[in-house]
């Protein structure tokens, strides 16, 4: 279901949720959608081409390895509303916790972007 910005917060307590110098305080709000499903939380903005979406997650630390049912939940929800050609998520090739995860959400490899910190998996998702 979607939830808003200030209830979102919650899901980015824990450290581990803080990418990119993403904090519960300084969460986007203008553009971005916030959806929840237990301790999912996933967070999506347009992408730059037309009806695609990127997803993001963030997850209560009680929640880890349970995630995907939630994940399953909120992204067939978010497609029947919204109506994308695609949702989108990028992951770091280093983060194999994070890359089981989307795999077993149901993501594909679209690809993989290659950066001098280290190489970035680019996947998506489709009904």
């Amino acid at each position: 279901m979607r939830i808003t910005v200030d209830e979102a917060r919650e899901y980015f307590r824990h450290p581990s949720q803080r990418v990119l110098e993403t904090t519960p305080d300084n969460l986007p709000d203008v553009g971005f959608e916030y959806w929840a499903s237990g301790p999912l939380c996933i967070v999506f903005h347009p992408s730059l081409y037309p009806d695609v979406w990127m997803g993001h997650t963030a997850a209560k630390p009680e929640g880890w390895g349970l995630l995907v049912p939630h994940a399953k939940k909120l992204l067939n929800e978010f497609w029947d509303e919204k109506m994308p050609h695609r949702i989108i998520g990028w992951t770091p090739e280093k983060n194999r916790a994070a890359l089981a995860f989307v795999r077993r959400a149901g993501f594909v490899v679209d690809g993989r972007l290659p950066l001098p910190g280290g190489a970035v998996i680019m996947s998506g998702w489709s009904k």
